[in-house]
């Protein structure tokens, strides 16, 4: 064998130890994103662990596999390419059945009231937000890290006569009616848990405003269980918030007796409020109690200056 034929088969072989190497780092690359997320659908949110697992989007997971299979299914490796896009089934039926609800729901009586959450990010009443809050005709605005007071004061004298504004640090809640701010439950840093009362006429509608921390490294279920606490102490009508956490977390999916999801009970569709243009996470959330009649749900602002959609909820009040 001559001189150049040896360094040319020794290329060839360090080319296929390569590509070897390679397609073992895609395919590992492929089941160890689906261990992650089956391990954080197994347990969600249970340890700090887990809930960095479960924060793992599982349609982002479908986008990984399907990748990684049409990866190997080019470079020739079909039953490679085979198991991950088997792989990805469970997290794409999760995506399609239990993260979403697309059934639609019976139409039912129009609501009495309308309430509008929102992260601004910023000042209510700049472009790309304040048309959106304005177009909704809001009996209840719950505005969350918000510039300050006096933004918000401007967005209520656009709104008109007849509605009333309280701000309490980076949130506000503007009503049509009264508004009393009340007890601060919870201040630990971004945690934020506050009572208010909203009287848009004769009839008080209690509520808790909602604020955890954006920090991922901050664990969110000892959070959520005291927010479910003190949905069971207090009894408010309406729990709404940037909760920073799925929807699916052991405290969000139980919730007190007699608490339900305005998205599952009155809602559907894509569920996720943020990232906006992408979203993927079901962060932003609307509880009703007992005594609310749920009409619709919805979410809004594709197209605002905000990196959340907004929720809008329209409901009603059975007698006490």
């Amino acid at each position: 064998m001559s001189t150049a034929q040896g360094v040319s088969e020794s290329r060839s072989r360090l080319v296929r130890s390569f590509l070897a190497g390679a397609r073992a780092v895609v395919v590992w690359v492929g089941v160890g994103t689906f261990g992650v997320w089956a391990v954080g659908q197994l347990a969600r949110d249970a340890t700090f662990v887990t809930g960095l697992c479960f924060y793992l989007p599982s349609v982002l997971v479908v986008g990984v596999l399907a990748v990684v299979a049409v990866t190997l299914a080019v470079a020739h490796r079909r039953r490679s390419a085979l198991l991950l896009a088997l792989l990805g089934v469970p997290p794409l039926a999760f995506v399609g059945v239990v993260e979403n609800d697309f059934v639609p729901k019976p139409a039912g009586p129009p609501g009495e009231y309308r309430l509008m959450h929102w992260n601004v990010k910023g000042r209510p009443v700049r472009p790309g937000v304040g048309e959106y809050l304005l177009a909704e005709n809001t009996d209840l605005y719950v505005l969350t890290d918000m510039a300050g007071p006096a933004h918000v004061e401007v967005f209520r004298d656009q709104l008109g006569p007849g509605y009333t504004a309280e701000t309490f640090g980076e949130l506000a809640v503007v009503g049509r009616g009264r508004v009393e701010v009340g007890e601060e439950l919870a201040h630990r840093g971004e945690f934020v848990v506050r009572a208010v009362t909203w009287t848009p006429a004769d009839r008080p509608i209690s509520l808790l405003v909602v604020d955890l921390p954006s920090d991922i490294w901050v664990a969110r279920d000892p959070l959520l269980r005291e927010v479910n606490d003190w949905i069971d102490r207090r009894r408010p009508d309406l729990v709404v918030g940037d909760f920073n956490a799925p929807r699916r977390s052991w405290a969000l999916s139980n919730l007190p007796t007699g608490y339900r999801h305005a998205y599952h009970t009155a809602g559907g569709g894509w569920g996720a409020t943020w990232r906006v243009r992408t979203p993927m996470y079901t962060i932003d959330q609307c509880i009703h109690g007992p005594r609310v009649r749920p009409a619709s749900y919805r979410l809004g602002g594709l197209g605002g200056q905000s990196d959340h959609l907004y929720q809008v909820f329209d409901f009603g009040l059975e007698d006490r």
